[in-house]
Parts: structure tokens; C-alpha cells; sequence
């Protein structure tokens, strides 16, 4: 074996148990949830806001670059400046991931009302989810100071899988068993059992209980 492949070699090996023991860690010292979750890995690194507000089921896994972020005040003093003082409002979130929920990378929640993940939902890398907005209702303040609005919880349905960099915004509830396209949209809800996609997200197929197969929208009719 040559030099340069031994010492990939042992890099490789080092790499592995160090991400062996950052995930040990991670299951040894989970944050301060509102439940005890069993077998609950959310790796490094990572940032969990309001854990007070979180409940997390058993057997979930979260990949690096996780935000759960459960909104009790807002603005908080990064989002206020000497000239644009707000005065702050109190929330009382919720945010509840079910069982056998599994995330690659880049998760990010964030609720002033209420997020439910149903059980056996899988995500995939660098999904956004927020009950809530920034307003901009006046175009002469920056956005960032302006309180938030379109405040409305969000739901997702058991078994449902969401594509890499999908955004769903406030009042979205996606029924169970659905499919969404890589980098869409989500600002209606979607019906269970449907694969929608798109910017803004719309229904391309839905399954057919009785033929056991997708369909287009509109083909049975045709």
C-alpha cells in the first residue's frame, strides 16, 4: 500500500470515529425537551431554541444543521435597532415531531403557533418550515423590524416525504402519505396521497386506491 492511500486510510478511519462519538454524544446529552424521547440521535452541529415548547418522538433521527426554533418573543433584540424599537410580542409555540421522523441535513422549524410532524415522515437535505412571516406591510421600515403576520399552523401527515429544498408556509397541511418535489413551494395544502410540485406546489398525481397505482390529475376523467 502506498503512502498517500495509507494516510486516507487512517484519515478515513479517524473521520468515522470521531462521527461515531460527535453521534454518541448527541444521543448521550440531548437537549431539555418537553418529553423524554427514547432513541432520539439530532446530530452536530446544532441549534434548538424554546426546547420547552419541542416534543420529539422515539427513533428519530435529525442530520447536521438542524434548527428547531420555538418562537416565544418577537422580536428579539437582534431584530431591533435604536431607531426602530418595537414593543415585544409573547408567543405560545409548539412544535411536535412524531415518531420514526428522519431528516438528512439542514431542518429547519420554526413556530410561534404550532408545527406537527406526524410519525414516519422523512425529509430530505435543507428543508424550511415557519407558521409564521415577516411583514412588510411598509416599504420605508426594514423588513426585519416589522412584526410578523400570516401566523397559521402547519401540518404534515404520516409517512409523507419531503424533497431537498422545499419551503412550506403558514396554514399549509400536508395530508398523509404525500410526496413533495425537490425544490417546491408549498403555500396551499395538498390532499393525502398525492405527489405535488412545483413553484407554488400543485398536484401532478394522486394514488388510486382501486387500480393500486398513480394517476395524473384529470386521467380518470379522461
Amino acid at each position: 500500500m502506498s503512502l498517500r492511500n495509507l494516510k486516507h486510510n487512517i484519515l478515513t478511519r479517524l473521520a468515522a470515529a470521531l462521527q461515531r462519538a460527535s453521534d454518541a454524544a448527541a444521543r448521550r446529552y440531548p437537549p431539555r425537551f418537553a418529553n423524554t424521547p427514547h432513541n432520539l440521535t439530532i446530530q452536530f452541529p446544532r441549534r434548538i431554541h424554546g426546547a420547552e415548547h419541542i416534543s420529539v418522538g422515539d427513533d428519530v433521527f435529525l442530520g447536521p444543521n438542524t434548527l428547531l426554533n420555538a418562537i416565544t418573543q418577537y422580536p428579539r433584540s437582534v431584530m431591533t435597532s435604536e431607531r426602530h424599537a418595537t414593543a415585544p410580542t409573547r408567543y405560545q409555540p409548539r412544535i411536535e415531531i412524531g415518531n420514526h421522523v428522519s431528516a438528512t441535513a439542514g431542518l429547519q422549524l420554526a413556530a410561534v403557533e404550532h408545527i406537527c410532524i406526524e410519525d414516519d415522515v422523512m425529509f430530505a437535505s435543507n428543508v424550511n418550515i415557519t407558521d409564521a412571516l415577516h411583514g412588510f406591510e411598509d416599504a420605508d421600515i426594514p423588513y426585519k423590524y416589522q412584526p410578523l403576520f400570516r401566523i397559521a399552523p402547519i401540518r404534515i401527515g404520516r409517512g409523507s416525504w419531503i424533497g431537498q429544498n422545499v419551503v412550506i408556509l403558514p396554514g399549509v397541511t400536508i395530508g398523509e402519505q404525500c410526496i413533495i418535489g425537490a425544490n417546491s413551494t408549498v403555500t396551499k395544502s395538498i390532499p393525502a396521497r398525492s405527489i405535488a410540485f412545483g413553484n407554488p406546489a400543485r398536484v401532478h398525481k394522486q394514488w388510486n386506491a382501486t387500480s393500486r397505482q398513480w394517476e395524473r390529475v384529470g386521467q380518470a376523467a379522461e
